[in-house]
């Protein structure tokens, strides 16, 4: 959900680098299994673009949370039903522009490449 200069790979450091700051990956993880990232020998990072839209190009984030909200939601549903289970971690609200046909479609992409690439 970046529009930093170093795109996913800023946001991804912010993540680890802020240890166990209340929104970084490893206080979430640690929340919800506090040895996990002892025990963590593999990690997948899923990063699917956007496309060109102005709605998802902007400083404006409430198009791209809506995105993200609804691929979360229906990934957890598919990564609960996989062998062996997974869970989300991240959290993100749902917000107006989650009805937004643009919104759904851009969401209904990820989806697609994200079960494209890890039913491989």
């Amino acid at each position: 959900m970046t529009m930093g200069r170093n795109g996913i790979f800023g946001r991804w450091g912010d993540h680890l680098g802020r240890a166990l700051e209340k929104s970084s990956f490893r206080k979430r993880l640690h929340d919800f299994d506090d040895s996990a990232w002892d025990r963590m020998d593999d990690l997948v990072i899923f990063w699917s673009d956007m496309g060109e839209f102005d709605e998802f190009l902007t400083l404006e984030t409430s198009h791209r949370e809506g995105v993200e909200y609804l691929v979360q939601r229906k990934l957890r549903v598919i990564l609960s039903r996989g062998n062996p289970p997974l869970t989300v971690i991240s959290k993100v609200r749902s917000n107006r522009t989650v009805q937004l046909p643009l919104v759904q479609a851009a969401s209904a992409e990820i989806i697609k490449n994200f079960q494209s690439h890890f039913e491989k």
